[in-house]
C-alpha cells in the first residue's frame, strides 16, 4: 500500500459522509417542509376529507306532537323507532352484505345491493323498522351499516276518523287532514346527529345525545268524541253495506257551539299504510265534495219565505195534483197534493209547492238568504281543502232555474255547509263557525290556546227559526216524508233529501241518487245536529227510508254520549284545567321498565296505550289491545317471571267524563 492511499481513503470517507449527510438533510427537509404543508395550508382540507370519511350527520325527522278526542284519548301519536343506514363506501362485498341485509329487513336484495353499491358516504336503507328488523340488522355486526332513532307517526285505531286525522310522511310532514292543517303546530323541532367510526369500527356519537331525542310538536285536543265517532263509522258502513253503495257521509256538530262532535266519509283508508290506498280515499268528503242536496234544501227556501213576511202559514199553494207544466218542462210531486201551506209543503216535500214559493219570493230574496245561511262560501273550518260549493246569482235567472234551486237543482253543497246551516235553525237563527280543533297544549299539559265558539251572524230571526223548527217536526209526524223516525222520548225536527245524481254527460240519472237525512234532537232542545248522505243506493232510494234508520243509530248514540237527560253539552277539559283520566300513579312507567328490568312481567296499571307501546318497543314484547283509553287489566299478572318475545294482553277503559 502506498503511502497515499489512507489519505485518499479517508477523503473519500469524508465526500460520502457529506453526500450521505445531505441527502439526509434533504429528505428532513423535505419531510419538514411537506409535514408543514399537511399541517398548515392542507389542514383544513384534509380535516374535512378525514370528517367525510368517519363523520357522518345525520338529520332526524321532528317528533310530532299528540292529537286527542275531546276527552284526551290518543288518536296520533309518535313512537321511537329504529331507522338503518349504511356507508357505502365503507362496504367491501355489495352482494354479499345486501343478501345479508335484505334477509333481515324482510325486503328485496336487488334495491339494497344497489343502494351499497358505490362510493357514497350515506344512503338510508330503511326508514322505521319495527324492533325485530333492528334487532336482526344489529345481529349482522355489520361495520358499514348503522341504526338511528327517528320517530314515527302511530294511528292506534286504524281508520278511525282517518280523514279527519289525515297522516304525515316519511319526513314527519303532515299531508292530509288535521295532520296537514296544523302542521306548524304539531311539527316539532328536527335536529341533526353526528356519528362518527373510530379506528376499530365502532359508532359513537359526536353531538345530539345520546338518545338522539328531540323536542315535540305541540299536542291538538279535538272536538270530537272517540266513542261517537266509533259509533257514527259502524253505521255508517252498515248502511253503505245494507244498501250496497257507493259511499256515504256523517257529520254530527252542537248547534250551539259549533263543535264537530263526529264527522266520517266512506270509503276510508288506514293512515298507518296510506300509501297502499288510492289516493281519491284521502279525501274528506264532508268538506270536499260539493253534491246537490235535494229536498233538504226546501228548509231554506221555507226561511227565505219566513223571513221575508210576505208568505203567511195560512197562504195556500196549489199543487197541481202532482204535475206542473212549466217552461217547457215538467215538475213532479212524488204524490199528488192539492192545496198546501208552506209547513204542509216542507212536511210532505213538494216540489210544486217549493217551485211556487220561490217564484213568489223572487230571485234577490231568496238568494240573499242563501248567502247567509253560508252556502256558495266557506265555512271557515279548520279542515283543508274545504269547497264553497256552487251557488250562482239568481238574479237574471228564469222562473224554472230559480224553481230548481228551490227544492235543490242547479246548486251544489258540502255536508258540513248543511249541517251547519240547519244547526243555524237549531240555535234560534244564529250561524256558528263549525270547528274540530279545541285546544292546543304543550308537551306539560300547559294551555297555548283555546277555540272559543264563534257566531258568525244572525241568518233568520227567533220567532221564524222556531216556526221553520215546528215544521221540521212535522216531517216526522205521520203522513211526513220522515214518519219512520222516531227517538223516543225525544222530538225529531228533520228534513229528508232524495236528489237525482247529474251525469256527466249533462242531465240527471233516473238510477242513481244521493240519499239524506239531515235534522236535530231534542226538538225543544236541540243538542246534537246530524246529517246522514248515502251515495247511490240500490233498491231504494228515498231518504227518509235509506239514510233514516241510520239517523236514527246516531241520534241514539249521541244522545248517550252527550248525556242531554241531564245537563247540555259540556266543553272538554283540558289538561291545563283539570285531568279528563284516573290519575297515573306516580312513576308508574319507570317502575314498568324496572320490572321488565329484572325479568319480570310489569304492571301496566293506569298507563295508556302510548306509553306500553313505546315499553313494548323497547323491549320486544308483542301486545294485544282491547278496548280504548288506560289500561285496567292485563294478562300475565304482574310479577310474573318474563320470558323473551313474551305476549302481553291489556284491556284499556275509557276516563269518567266528568259529567258530559
Amino acid at each position: 500500500m502506498s503511502p497515499r492511499q489512507p489519505k485518499d481513503f479517508r477523503r473519500w470517507v469524508r465526500v460520502r459522509l457529506w453526500v450521505l449527510g445531505g441527502v439526509f438533510v434533504a429528505v428532513c427537509a423535505l419531510l419538514a417542509g411537506r409535514a408543514v404543508d399537511l399541517q398548515i395550508f392542507e389542514r383544513q382540507f384534509l380535516t374535512q376529507k378525514a370528517q367525510r370519511e368517519i363523520v357522518r350527520e345525520v338529520e332526524i325527522a321532528p317528533q310530532r306532537g299528540i292529537i286527542y278526542d275531546r276527552n284526551q284519548v290518543e288518536l296520533a301519536l309518535s313512537l321511537e323507532t329504529d331507522s338503518v343506514y349504511a356507508r357505502p363506501v365503507a362496504v367491501k362485498d355489495p352482494r354479499h352484505e345486501g343478501l345479508r341485509l335484505a334477509k333481515a329487513l324482510g325486503t328485496d336484495a336487488k334495491p339494497v345491493i344497489r343502494r351499497l353499491t358505490g362510493k357514497r358516504h350515506f344512503v338510508w336503507l330503511e326508514r322505521r323498522v319495527d324492533p325485530e328488523q333492528a334487532h336482526a340488522v344489529k345481529a349482522l355486526e355489520l361495520s358499514s351499516v348503522g341504526l338511528v332513532k327517528e320517530p314515527r307517526r302511530f294511528y292506534p285505531y286504524t281508520d278511525l276518523a282517518c280523514h279527519l286525522l289525515g297522516f304525515a310522511g316519511l319526513d314527519a310532514k303532515g299531508l292530509e287532514g288535521l295532520e296537514r292543517e296544523y302542521d306548524k303546530v304539531l311539527r316539532g323541532k328536527g335536529h341533526t346527529v353526528t356519528r362518527a367510526r373510530d379506528a376499530l369500527g365502532r359508532t359513537f356519537l359526536l353531538t345530539g345525545g345520546g338518545s338522539g331525542r328531540m323536542a315535540q310538536g305541540r299536542d291538538l285536543i279535538l272536538t270530537i268524541d272517540k266513542s261517537l265517532q266509533y259509533r257514527v263509522e259502524k253505521i255508517l258502513a252498515s248502511a253503505v253495506k245494507r244498501w250496497k253503495a257507493a259511499g256515504g257521509q256523517a257529520v254530527i256538530l252542537s248547534p250551539v257551539t259549533g263543535e264537530i262532535l263526529a264527522m266520517a266519509s266512506l270509503p276510508a283508508f288506514n293512515p298507518n299504510v296510506y300509501q297502499d290506498y288510492p289516493r281519491d280515499t284521502y279525501r274528506n268528503r264532508c268538506v270536499t265534495d260539493p253534491y246537490e242536496p235535494g229536498s233538504t234544501f226546501k228548509l231554506f227556501m221555507a226561511a227565505a219565505a219566513l223571513d221575508s213576511g210576505r208568505i203567511t202559514m195560512d197562504q195556500r199553494f196549489d199543487c197541481e195534483q202532482g204535475s206542473w207544466q212549466m217552461g217547457g218542462r215538467t215538475i213532479h210531486d212524488t204524490h199528488p197534493y192539492d192545496k198546501l201551506n208552506l209547513g204542509e209543503i216542507v212536511k210532505f216535500s213538494s216540489n210544486i209547492g217549493a217551485a211556487k214559493v220561490a217564484i213568489d219570493l223572487g230571485p234577490k230574496r231568496l238568494y240573499t238568504t242563501l248567502k247567509a245561511f253560508g252556502f256558495g262560501q266557506p265555512t271557515g273550518v279548520d279542515l283543508p281543502g274545504e269547497s264553497r260549493g256552487i251557488l250562482r246569482p239568481v238574479l237574471g235567472l228564469k222562473p224554472l232555474e230559480l224553481a230548481n234551486i228551490a227544492f235543490g237543482q242547479g246548486v251544489a253543497i258540502t255536508p258540513l255547509q248543511l249541517a251547519a246551516a240547519v244547526g243555524a235553525i237549531a240555535n234560534g237563527g244564529v250561524l256558528m263557525k263549525p270547528y274540530v280543533v279545541k285546544a292546543v297544549v304543550d308537551g306539560s299539559g300547559t294551555l297555548v290556546s283555546e277555540t272559543q265558539p264563534q257566531a258568525v251572524r244572525r241568518v233568520l230571526g227567533a220567532a221564524e227559526a222556531r216556526l221553520l223548527g215546528e215544521m221540521m217536526q212535522m216531517v216526522t209526524e205521520p203522513g211526513g216524508t220522515g214518519a219512520g223516525i222516531k227517538v223516543p222520548p225525544f222530538k225529531v225536527a228533520g228534513k229528508t233529501g232524495t236528489a237525482q245524481k247529474v251525469k256527466p254527460e249533462g242531465g240527471y240519472s233516473q238510477s242513481e241518487y244521493m240519499s239524506s237525512f239531515v235534522g236535530y234532537l231534542p226538538a225543544d232542545d236541540p243538542q246534537a245536529v246530524i246529517l246522514v248522505v248515502i251515495d247511490t243506493p240500490h233498491g231504494r232510494h228515498y231518504g227518509g227510508t235509506v239514510a233514516g234508520p241510520a239517523w236514527v243509530a246516531m241520534a241514539q248514540a249521541a244522545l248517550k254520549t252527550l248525556g242531554v237527560h241531564r245537563a247540555p253539552l259540556s266543553p272538554p277539559l283540558l289538561k291545563a284545567q283539570a285531568p279528563a283520566t284516573p290519575p297515573v300513579r306516580p312513576a308508574s312507567a319507570p317502575e314498568a321498565a324496572q320490572s321488565v328490568a329484572k325479568g319480570l312481567v310489569p304492571d301496566l296499571t293506569g298507563l295508556t296505550l302510548r306509553q306500553v307501546l313505546a315499553l313494548a318497543g323497547s323491549r320486544r314484547l308483542a301486545v294485544t289491545a282491547t278496548g280504548w283509553g288506560r289500561v285496567s287489566g292485563q294478562t300475565p299478572a304482574p310479577g310474573t317471571p318474563l320470558k323473551q318475545g313474551q305476549g302481553l294482553q291489556i284491556r284499556l277503559t275509557p276516563p269518567s267524563r266528568g259529567g258530559a
